[in-house]
């Protein structure tokens, strides 16, 4: 896969953040900052879930901005549906924040193993990685 043109790249406004279609199974989601609630996540897994039915499973890059964290009702709900498992063939983590990203890496290295993670500072390294794997 080569790296997108940035320029061509349509977006979804969710209220848990925003889908960035960099093409047709590469997606990027940023979350937005503060807490993401349980409502709104089964809001985003519900579309994501749709888009990989009419298109196949995605990479997802998953940026997480500092100050943003999801209620622990929406954690609980991401771990007993196995989004992750189900959809995503590679996910890249873009993560600044030191305590989000350890907290990141304990769960994808511990608890959700089986679908080839990364963890990044920068989205354009994570891009970069992605679009190679």
């Amino acid at each position: 896969m080569t790296t997108p043109n940035m320029k061509n790249t349509t977006n979804l406004p969710l209220s848990a953040g925003t889908i960035y279609f960099l093409d047709k199974n590469l997606i990027h989601f940023t979350y937005k900052k503060g807490e993401t609630t349980l409502e709104e996540v089964k809001e985003l897994l519900s579309y994501l879930t749709d888009y990989v039915k009419k298109n196949g499973k995605i990479k997802l890059i998953l940026e997480i901005p500092p100050f943003s964290e999801l209620s622990n009702e929406a954690v609980e709900y991401i771990y007993r549906n196995k989004y992750k498992q189900k959809n995503i063939l590679t996910l890249a983590l873009v993560i600044e924040s030191i305590a989000q990203r350890l907290n990141s890496k304990f769960y994808h290295s511990k608890i959700e193993t089986n679908v080839k993670t990364e963890f990044f500072k920068d989205f354009n390294k994570a891009l970069d990685w992605i679009t190679q794997n």
